[in-house]
C-alpha cells in the first residue's frame, strides 16, 4: 500500500537559525489537508500529515519528518504565499530519492498550472481546483503502477503534468455539490493536536482552538478574491454535519474556541440559523469567530449569533473610499459598512475590520478615508495588509494599468508592497502604511481598550507575555544570524 505524506509549508520564509515563533504565524492547521487525509484513508490509503509551522519545523527539520515515512507520495498544499517553500522542499526531495512522487495542489497551482509544472520541474503533478476525487484516482492508479503511472494519467481529470516533455492539462473535474459526502476531516492525523496549533495573539477567546471551513465556492466577483479552486458554486455543509464536527472536535480534543475561515459563513441565513440553534438547543459549551460579509446580517441573525457563542466578526471592508470599493467590484456601499458594524458592535460581538492599502487608485485622500472610516467605527481590532494582485484574481492580468507590479512569487505575502499604484514609490507607499498603522493604534483610547480585553481575559496577560518574549527571542536570533554572515563574508 502506498504511503503518503501531505505537507503544509509554513507561509513565512524559512531561516535555519532563526526559530519561527508562533505569534508571528498562524499555525491553526489546514482544514483541506484533514479533509483530503480523511478521504484517502476511507478508500484504504494510510496518510501522513506534516503541519512544519504548528511544530516550528526549519526546512531541515520538516524534510526529515518526511523522509522518515519513507513515502511513495508526498502532496503539498500551496497557496501562492507559501508556495516558495514547498518548492524548495519538494527539490529536496528529489534529491535524496527521484523515485517519490511529488504533488502540488491548492489555489497557486490552480491558478497558474502550466507555469508551475514548466517552470518547477521538482513537482511531478499538480491537482487543479478541487482535490479530493482526483487524489483518490491518480493514488489508485499510482499504486497499481507505482512511478510509471505518471505517463497514463491523462484520463483523470483536474491534473497538470508532463507528457512526452510536454506540459498537459486534463479535463476539468465537476465540483463536489454534497459536501456531506465527505468523512470527517482527520484531525486525529495532526501531531500534536490541538496543543500546537493556534492563532495569532488577538484572534480567539480561549484555548485550544480548532479551525474549519463550512462552505466552497463564491459568487460574488471581487477582482482581488482568487476563486479558481472553489469556483463561483456555492456549497455547504449542512447544520447537522457542522454541528457534528463541532461536538466531535469539543469531546474529542476539549476544543472551546473555532474560527470559521470561511468567505461567507453569513451567506445562508437558513443555515446560519439552524446552526446557532442546534448549538443552543444541545448546549455545546464553544465560542466562535468568523468572518462575514456585508450585508449578510441583521438584528435579528447577530443576536442569535450572540446566543449561540459567536464571539467575533471579521469584515472585509478594504477600503474607506467608495470609488475603490467599486472598483474592486465590492458590491457594497460606505453607508452600508457602517450599518452593518454598528448593529455588531450593539449586538455584543467583537469586530475585526480587515482592509487593504495600495489598491489601484490608491491615493493619499483615499488613504485619510480609510483611516478616518477604521477610526469612525467601533472595531475592536484593525489589520491592514499590502494590496497584491495574486494570480488566479481578475485583477492579476489588468494590474499594470493602475501602476508597477513586481510578479515576484517568492513576494507575493500581502506584507509587501509588489504593486506600487500609479502617484507612489515604494518608499513613500511603505511611510503611508505604517502612519495608518501608528495613527490607528496609537491613540490612548485605542491601548486602553486593548489593555482592558487583555485584563479582562484570565489568559491574556500571559498571552501578552508570550508575544513579547517570542518577538524577543526571533529578533535577537536574527541579529544574531545577521552578524555571524557578516562575519563569513568578511574572513572570505
Amino acid at each position: 500500500m502506498l504511503r503518503i505524506v501531505l505537507v503544509n509549508p509554513t507561509y513565512t520564509a524559512w531561516d535555519e537559525s532563526i526559530p519561527l515563533p508562533k505569534t508571528l504565524e498562524n499555525t491553526t492547521p489546514s482544514f483541506g489537508l484533514c479533509c483530503l487525509a480523511a478521504t484517502l484513508r476511507d478508500n484504504g490509503f494510510d496518510p501522513k500529515i506534516v503541519e512544519a509551522g504548528a511544530l516550528q519545523l526549519t526546512s531541515k527539520q520538516t524534510l526529515t519528518y518526511i523522509i522518515r515515512e519513507r513515502p511513495n507520495i508526498v502532496g503539498f498544499r500551496a497557496s501562492t504565499v507559501s508556495f516558495n517553500n514547498a518548492a524548495i522542499l519538494a527539490k529536496e526531495i528529489k534529491e535524496y530519492e527521484k523515485g517519490i512522487i511529488t504533488i502540488i495542489g491548492g489555489p497557486h497551482v490552480t491558478a497558474l498550472p502550466t507555469e508551475t509544472i514548466r517552470e518547477f520541474p521538482q513537482f511531478d503533478v499538480g491537482i487543479v481546483e478541487e482535490g479530493e476525487e482526483t487524489l483518490i484516482e491518480l493514488a489508485k492508479v499510482i499504486n497499481d503502477k507505482g512511478i510509471a503511472a505518471l505517463n497514463e494519467i491523462g484520463h483523470i481529470r483536474g491534473l497538470v503534468f508532463r507528457h512526452n516533455g510536454k506540459v498537459m492539462l486534463s479535463a476539468k473535474r465537476g465540483y463536489i455539490k454534497n459536501l456531506d459526502s465527505l468523512p470527517m476531516p482527520a484531525w486525529d492525523l495532526l501531531e500534536g493536536f490541538p496543543e500546537h496549533y493556534q492563532p495569532p495573539l488577538m484572534s480567539y477567546k480561549k484555548l485550544p482552538v480548532a479551525s474549519m471551513v463550512t462552505s466552497r465556492g463564491c459568487p460574488f466577483q471581487c477582482i482581488f478574491c482568487d476563486r479558481s479552486v472553489f469556483g463561483n458554486l456555492y456549497r455547504c455543509y449542512s447544520a447537522d454535519y457542522i454541528v457534528g464536527m463541532i461536538e466531535h472536535l469539543v469531546t474529542t480534543y476539549g476544543i472551546r474556541h473555532i474560527i470559521f475561515y470561511d468567505d461567507l459563513f453569513t451567506a445562508s441565513s437558513s443555515r446560519l440559523k439552524a446552526i446557532c440553534n442546534k448549538i443552543i438547543d444541545k448546549r455545546i459549551d464553544i465560542t466562535w469567530s468568523c468572518d462575514a460579509r456585508i450585508n449578510s446580517v441583521s438584528p435579528e441573525s447577530l443576536a442569535l449569533m450572540k446566543k449561540a457563542g459567536c464571539w467575533e466578526i471579521a469584515y472585509g471592508i478594504e477600503s474607506g473610499s467608495q470609488e475603490i470599493l467599486d472598483l474592486l467590484a465590492k458590491g457594497i456601499k460606505l453607508e452600508e459598512i457602517e450599518r452593518d458594524v454598528r448593529l455588531t458592535h450593539k449586538a455584543g460581538i467583537k469586530i475585526k475590520g480587515l482592509f487593504m492599502m495600495g489598491h489601484p487608485l490608491e491615493t493619499i485622500q483615499t488613504i485619510k478615508e480609510t483611516l478616518a472610516l477604521a477610526k469612525r467605527l467601533p472595531f475592536n481590532i484593525i489589520n491592514i495588509s499590502k494590496f497584491t494582485p495574486f494570480p488566479g484574481t481578475d485583477i492579476y492580468k489588468d494590474i499594470h494599468k493602475y501602476g508597477h507590479f513586481n510578479p515576484d512569487w517568492k513576494r507575493m505575502n500581502a506584507n509587501t508592497f509588489v504593486f506600487i499604484p500609479k502617484g507612489f514609490t515604494e518608499k513613500e507607499l511603505e511611510w503611508e502604511y505604517r502612519k495608518a498603522i501608528a495613527g490607528y493604534y496609537w491613540r490612548p483610547q485605542k491601548i486602553l481598550s486593548l489593555l482592558v480585553a487583555l485584563l479582562r481575559d484570565p489568559s491574556g496577560i500571559k498571552r501578552l507575555l508570550r508575544a513579547c518574549y517570542d518577538i524577543s527571542i526571533f529578533f535577537i536570533f536574527k541579529g544574531i544570524s545577521r552578524l555571524k554572515r557578516q562575519e563569513e563574508v568578511s574572513r572570505s
